[in-house]
Parts: structure tokens; sequence; C-alpha cells
């Protein structure tokens, strides 16, 4: 029934009514990846020295850095604390190290983009009007081998401009204001996309098969 072990990152958050923080993942993520012959591994937020134990006892065949709480380097005093995670950061950029170390394919969905950019020396810009709604994408040259959806949604309040792009990667899609929506380290095999293939009531066809062909299923 599954064909491949894709680790995924969880978002991190502070329980309503207990003085509790806990590892969340939405449900959407179970059901959109079995679907496509993936079991999803959940990897619980430990140490960011225990990255390469974990990898290699979980013997893993991809990961997805999921979306979720605002990167500790760009938050401002706006920012509710508790949807901030320096030890989130830390370990998915240990994980980042591992799976490139391995090489293993990454795929990074809005915040997890967000990570990547930066890992590459690139930057963010917060933006407004972003979360949710939708929006068009325009595809670029680059983008010829992959499946990019038309129109996504949109969640997100930290953009990457173009001249913000990290080194090495190589825009797939933008939106109308220029700001990087997609893109691929072609040598490290790193997949970044902004939208949430998850959240859509339906997956879309290109979402699917661009996961699918990203994890050589």
């Amino acid at each position: 029934m599954f064909k491949k072990r894709i680790g995924i990152t969880q978002r991190v958050m502070k329980h309503p009514k207990y003085n509790e923080f806990m590892d969340c993942l939405d449900i959407n993520w179970m059901k959109l990846l079995t679907k496509l012959e993936i079991l999803p591994i959940p990897l619980p937020l430990i140490s960011d020295n225990s990255a390469y134990e974990i990898w290699k006892l979980l013997k893993l065949d991809g990961l997805i850095l999921s979306g979720g709480n605002t990167l500790s380097d760009y938050a401002d005093m706006n920012d509710k604390t508790e949807i901030i995670s320096i030890e989130r950061d830390n370990y998915e950029k240990a994980l980042l190290e591992v799976a490139l170390s391995t090489h293993t394919p990454v795929l990074g969905v809005c915040r997890g983009l967000q990570l990547i950019n930066v890992f590459y020396q690139g930057q963010l810009k917060k933006i407004k009007g972003h979360a949710g709604t939708k929006h068009a994408l325009v595809q670029e040259d680059s983008a010829r081998d992959f499946e990019i959806p038309s129109e996504v949604n949109s969640f997100h309040n930290y953009a990457v401009p173009r001249k913000y792009l990290g080194k090495g990667l190589i825009s797939l899609a933008h939106d109308a204001d220029d700001n990087i929506e997609a893109f691929y380290h072609p040598k490290d095999g790193v997949l970044g996309i902004m939208w949430h293939p998850e959240r859509s009531a339906i997956p879309l066809d290109s979402d699917c098969k661009l996961i699918k062909d990203h994890f050589g299923i």
C-alpha cells in the first residue's frame, strides 16, 4: 500500500486551557499522503542534536517541512510568543542538513519554504493580505518539468521577494507582486511551495503529481 516513508514536521501549539505545548499536525496531511501511497511519519520535536539519530532509526525516504509557527528570526512585537518556537527552527534546520547529507528529497510547505530560503542565505519580507485568500500563480520557464497549479490558496504573512531568493534556488512560480511562490534546488533536490496542498477540499491533481514526482513515486 505504501511506497515511501516520509517524515513530516509538526506545528508547535499552546493548549488553550492547559499549560502545555504540543506537537500538532492537520489530519488532512494524512489523508492526502496516504492517498499518494506515502506513509507519513510525524516527527516529534526533540533536540536538534538528535536529528541524525532519529533519521537513521526511522529510515526515511523523504522529508516534508510543514507549515505553522513564525520563524523566530523574523518575529516582531506583533507576533504572539506562543506561535514562535526557536526549538522547532533549530530542529528543522538540523533535519534539513541530515536530509541533504543523505541525498534525500525535501519538500517545504509555506513556513517550510521560508525556512529553506533562509537556510540558503535568502531573506523574508512581512506582507499583508495573503492569509486566508486565493490568488493566481505565474509559472516561469524553469517550471516546464513541474506540475504548477494556476491558482493556489494562501495562508502566509511572510513572502520571498525575488531579490531575496536564496543561493542556488531556482524560481518556479511567482505571484502578481513578484514574490516567489515555488522554487527548486536542482543540486540538492529541495522543493519549496508557498501554498498548502493539504488544505484543498479536493486535492488538486497538479499537487498530487508534484508531490509524487518529487518523492519518486
